[in-house]
């Protein structure tokens, strides 16, 4: 997993290059496409979720109500309490379980919006740095977002293309069982 292989995905030439070929590279085209939507849809909740923490740690400082727990003892409040609008486009959430590959791939891009800080450090910052923190983490959702739009685009079209050949008798069932 490599922000190389987004990369290649996301280029316009990945789909001219997929479309004309076999049923068997269109399938393969999907499941690489899916893996990569997987580890974005970690990403992206990676992210949220390390807003709510700062959301709460900032809110927590303007209501003048700071908490005698720490930052770990109030996870469960502090992600358990935001609900957020469900933007996939239709598409059922189903739990992932992501590939040791994934899941590195996810943290250190998510890290890599908080260079050199530790979630744990988060009461130890001051406003100014959480802002600044909050800010980087709020831009990198909205790339990640408008990505993983693209995947779901990238996969209706591949889909589409799938649906089409078997509706067309491009494809059969009978040659998916030889």
């Amino acid at each position: 997993m490599s922000n190389r292989n987004l990369d290649r995905v996301l280029n316009p030439a990945f789909l001219d290059g997929v479309l004309g070929g076999s049923m068997d590279q269109l399938r393969s085209a999907r499941s690489d496409v899916q893996s990569l939507e997987d580890a974005i849809s970690m990403l992206r909740r990676l992210v949220q979720g390390r807003l709510d923490i700062l959301g709460n740690e900032l809110q927590n400082r303007v209501n003048m109500s700071p908490s005698d727990r720490s930052i770990v003892e109030n996870l469960v409040a502090t992600l358990s309490d935001t609900t957020r609008p469900n933007n996939s486009g239709g598409r059922f959430l189903l739990p992932i379980a992501p590939t040791e590959a994934q899941a590195s791939w996810a943290i250190a891009r998510a890290d890599g919006a908080m260079p050199g800080v530790d979630i744990a450090q988060v009461p130890d910052l001051d406003d100014e740095q959480l802002h600044t923190l909050a800010d980087a983490l709020h831009a990198l959702e909205r790339v990640v977002s408008d990505e993983r739009r693209q995947l779901h685009d990238i996969l209706d079209v591949l889909q589409g293309e799938i649906v089409r050949r078997y509706k067309s008798g491009e494809a059969t069932v009978e040659g998916l069982l030889q």
